[in-house]
């Protein structure tokens, strides 16, 4: 018999495995878990399309109120020239003088533009407008005085718009200041009613989306018991077990997510239409927007999210329970 030589490792060796090593395996089973999960998603949709249809239409709801107050935003943006001020001119001053005027009050630095209307041109406009001909033949003067509209920059704060008021109703020949802001700030005031409605509509439907995710893992858990116990029988830690049913929750709402913007883009191409047809009637240049392309990568982030705190919301409830 051979002699063992002195120092000779006997029996099983240890081998250190590497970080990087180590780092590779983990991702490597990250990526095997997650494929896996999916084809098992696909494999048999009919059970996971009504988890996705009710994610799809939970983040709809909020998503269709942000597309709404973006295009809200873009009406104030373009009827902001309605809170403009308009100057009514004394019945002495002539056209040059109100030219000059209107030259002069375009140059403060709180004024974007403005426009001078003669005494004859307004009447013009409000006998084509009025539907009145026939009445101001009648009348031997002109009763409307020269205007100037003045346009305040978009953005501009109440308090600098009240100066510039009380700056042109200092000017000579300025009878009177007309200042109309109401109906604008009403607007505001919607645009942010619209704003927290969306958080408080988007905080419940976030919950609703965490309680339907983590009631479907939950099932799955359940019809999973003895494989988990036998995975924890032979040294899966409870990390190794959480992983398949977090990736689930993530297909979950990443899916929902895609059918929640599909349906917003449906709903973009059906309303386009009509509402560029109203918006012809009424002269305007007004274009329905779709939901920007960051708000619906918000919207898939924010379902991949939710769907993953469901999952995990679940598989902590109920995977300390399952032991060998």
């Amino acid at each position: 018999m051979a002699d063992v030589k002195p120092g000779a490792a006997k029996g099983a060796s240890s081998h250190k495995i590497g970080i990087q090593a180590q780092f590779g395996a983990w991702f490597a089973h990250h990526q095997l878990v997650a494929v896996e999960t999916l084809v098992k998603l696909l494999a048999n949709p009919a059970a996971a399309l009504l988890t996705w249809l009710v994610v799809a239409i939970a983040l709809t709801l909020p998503g269709a109120l942000w597309m709404t107050l973006d295009n809200m935003e873009q009406l104030s943006g373009r009827f902001q020239a309605s809170g403009r001020i308009t100057l009514y001119l004394s019945p002495a001053a002539d056209i040059e003088q109100g030219q000059a005027l209107s030259d002069r009050i375009a140059a403060l630095d709180d004024v974007r533009q403005t426009e001078f209307i003669d005494a004859d041109q307004a009447l013009d406009d409000f006998r084509h407008n009025s539907g009145l001909q026939q009445a101001l033949d009648f009348l031997p003067d002109n009763p409307l005085p020269a205007v100037i509209l003045v346009e305040p920059p978009l953005g501009i704060e109440a308090r600098q718009v009240e100066q510039l008021v009380e700056q042109l109703g200092s000017y000579q020949i300025v009878d009177s200041v007309q200042l109309d802001m109401a109906w604008v700030e009403r607007l505001l005031a919607m645009l942010a009613l619209g704003e927290r409605l969306i958080w408080v509509l988007g905080v419940l439907l976030a919950l609703a989306i965490l309680l339907v995710v983590g009631n479907t893992v939950r099932l799955a858990i359940a019809a999973r018991v003895d494989e988990i116990r036998v995975t924890k029988l032979v040294g899966g830690t409870n990390a190794y077990v959480r992983r398949p049913f977090l990736y689930t929750g993530l297909w979950y709402g990443l899916v929902g997510g895609l059918l929640a913007w599909i349906l917003l883009a449906t709903c973009w191409l059906l309303l386009s239409g009509p509402v560029d047809e109203l918006a012809q009637l009424y002269g305007s240049g007004f274009e329905l927007k779709p939901l920007s392309a960051a708000a619906a990568m918000v919207l898939l982030l924010s379902a991949m999210i939710l769907g993953w705190l469901g999952a995990w919301w679940s598989v902590a409830r109920h995977l300390d329970q399952i032991e060998p």
